[in-house]
């Protein structure tokens, strides 16, 4: 709805208005798609999906060009098998496979094109990482954490911090020129309580779940060569992303999604190992060699579908059920001001109407880190002027919602066609 609002030329970030959590490029994204097919919740996950088969080429690309095909189509497959293990966000609508795609993309930029114009163009890819999700900021570190590794002299790692200071630079300049997208980029999700108790436990989860990456570090560990240049940049990576990617799941609200920066470059790490993986267990008798290749497949069968349980469940979870046609329906034929915050698209659709997002009105308004126990005024005001609210239920409860509804003295509406469905009507009088 974001992305419809600015297709209609209305204000996003305004003090009146709570916004999403990600980046602005996100919505401006979405737009552009909804320009050529309209409100289409389907184009718009298509198009945002695009970006993980582009993000899996670039890192077959980077990490296999002087080997054989076999690599490319495997080092594919694995990251593409990563949507299992984040709660399937390759193929969703959400900005985390975009904003790894550029950032991804400035590190290959600042490794390969060493001069002014190649400093500027991975910067300009960070920034665009960072406008589409802020933790992909991240990955602007990965140079200065290299150099202060592997190169160890002053002048690297002043070169190596200027992919961070300039991102810190235009977050600077957000806050100067346009503080209400720094409110809602920066300060809203700086006010989400993390659990530090979390954070030891889900480390060790994310590496004992992961028996590939942990054959890559065996093997790197047994080797008498010396680690090779991906090897560090990669190395580098993991110290940074990995870290930042448990941090950001410990957040309130955190899911398995927010693992997908710090699984990449751990997943990386395999693919730059899998020739000398290779070529050490073709150096084995027959027998061995099966042996070791089938725990190779069983480690790989492990990885990627340790929680699939979780991800298949998924598969099933929607907002609201198919009786969604009807409810645009009913509020389009009814009279009075119709809001349903829970999903914003059934009143855009029926009225036109644009209205507040209960989401986006908690995570902006929190407590000490954590949602109110009562709605924001701002959605409180707008239900006491409705006529009619549509109550999208779905897996995340939200019973302030419900208890305002009572309070405001709503009553559920019997509904034929909406019997058994996930959404209720609620209407004034008796």
């Amino acid at each position: 709805m974001e992305a419809v609002r600015l297709n209609s030329g209305l204000p996003l970030y305004e003090p009146a208005h709570a916004t999403h959590l990600y980046g602005p490029l996100l919505t401006a994204t979405l737009a552009a798609v909804f320009r050529v097919t309209g409100l289409s919740l389907l184009a718009g996950r298509i198009g945002l999906s695009l970006f993980s088969l582009a993000l899996a080429a670039l890192l077959a690309f980077a990490l296999c060009r002087r080997k054989g095909r076999a690599c490319w189509i495997v080092a594919v497959l694995l990251v593409l098998g990563l949507n299992f293990r984040t709660n399937l966000i390759l193929f969703s609508a959400q900005p985390d496979a975009a904003a790894a795609f550029f950032g991804v993309g400035g590190l290959c930029v600042w490794i390969v094109w060493r001069s002014p114009l190649g400093v500027v163009a991975s910067i300009a890819l960070f920034v665009c990482a960072l406008f589409f999700k802020q933790t992909a900021a991240a990955f602007a570190l990965v140079p200065a954490v290299h150099s202060l590794i592997w190169r160890r002299n002053v002048r690297d790692v002043l070169i190596g911090c200027i992919p961070a200071a300039s991102v810190l630079a235009v977050l600077g300049a957000v806050y100067a020129l346009w503080p209400q997208v720094f409110f809602a980029m920066v300060t809203v999700p700086g006010s989400i309580k993390v659990d530090y108790a979390r954070v030891a436990p889900l480390a060790a989860y994310m590496i004992a779940t992961s028996p590939l990456f942990l054959l890559a570090v065996i093997s790197i560990s047994i080797s008498a060569e010396p680690l090779t240049d991906a090897e560090k940049w990669v190395w580098s990576g993991i110290i940074v992303l990995v870290p930042v990617s448990i941090w950001t799941m410990c957040k309130s609200g955190g899911g398995y999604s927010s693992l997908l920066f710090g699984y990449i470059a751990m997943i990386a790490l395999v693919v730059v190992r899998l020739e000398p993986i290779g070529t050490w267990i073709r150096g084995m008798p027959a027998k061995s060699a099966y042996l070791f290749s089938a725990i190779f497949l069983l480690c790989a069968i492990f990885s990627f579908f340790v929680q699939f349980d979780r991800s298949l469940a998924l598969l099933f979870v929607r907002c609201g059920d198919d009786k969604y046609d009807a409810v645009v329906d009913f509020a389009r034929r009814s009279d009075g001001l119709v809001i349903s915050p829970q999903d914003p698209t059934i009143s855009y659709r029926a009225k036109k109407y644009f209205g507040r997002s209960l989401f986006f009105e908690l995570d902006r308004h929190t407590i000490d880190g954590k949602w109110p126990e009562t709605l924001p005024a701002s959605l409180d005001d707008e239900l006491g002027s409705a006529s009619f609210v549509v109550e999208a239920k779905s897996y995340v409860p939200t019973p302030m919602f419900t208890d305002a509804l009572i309070a405001h003295h709503f009553r559920p509406l019997d509904i034929p066609q909406l019997e058994n469905s996930f959404y209720t009507v609620w209407t004034h009088g008796q």
